[in-house]
């Protein structure tokens, strides 16, 4: 075999190579500049402790902490990661404008933990603290029915990353954090639960911001 053969097959082995590695890469969401999202009166719900999810929503949900600094604020960067489990695709908003017009699906995502601080609010007539018992959101993900951009179809076996933040003010040292997912359906100004998902708790060791944890 002549050295000009050769190298153009081992070129197109490398590229074969590189493409499906390329293609096992998870699509990535970036919700880490969203603004809060609007408060909502149904609110999270706090999550299961136990990881799975429901008929629904037929996928695994995963948690990864890329960094255990916390930052100045006291927030910290997270990672969802979702895949479908199914035998049939799946899809699912991912778009991070709130501004997009009618909404008429969302993903919602968030943390619970015993690392959040507590949220206290004063009572304007007694001048005392309560605790607010509110479970914040990390980020939601919009889709309109007429425009096919503000969605992802997930293959079976194919994962989506959403960067996020956590939002919530979290304390340094050893906790456990648990991811959770929630896909509802808008129509006529009405919200219908699809489905929800649950992660396995993570284990972390958090430092203050400046310091770095073991």
């Amino acid at each position: 075999m002549n050295r000009r053969l050769l190298l153009i097959l081992l070129a197109l082995s490398w590229l074969s190579v590189g493409f499906v590695v390329a293609a096992q890469d998870p699509l990535i969401v970036d919700a880490t500049a969203q603004p809060s999202p609007p408060p909502r009166g149904r609110g999270p719900s706090p999550g299961s402790a136990s990881p799975g999810h429901s008929a629904g929503l037929s996928i695994r949900l995963d948690l990864l902490i890329p960094t255990t600094e916390l930052r100045p604020d006291g927030t910290a960067l997270v990672d969802f990661v979702i895949t479908n489990i199914g035998t049939e695709p799946i899809t699912l908003p991912s778009s991070v404008n709130q501004n997009i017009g009618q909404h008429t699906a969302v993903l919602t995502l968030w943390l619970t933990s015993d690392a959040i601080r507590g949220q206290f609010v004063k009572d304007q007539q007694t001048g005392r603290l309560f605790k607010v018992e509110a479970v914040g959101t990390s980020a939601e993900l919009y889709g309109q029915s007429d425009n096919p951009r503000t969605f992802t179809v997930l293959a079976p076996n194919k994962s989506i990353r959403v960067h996020a933040s956590a939002r919530v003010q979290l304390n340094p040292g050893t906790h456990s954090i648990t991811a959770h997912t929630e896909l509802g359906r808008i129509s006529n100004g009405n919200y219908e639960l699809v489905g929800t998902a649950d992660s396995e708790a993570v284990i972390k060791t958090l430092s203050a911001s400046g310091r770095t944890a073991r």
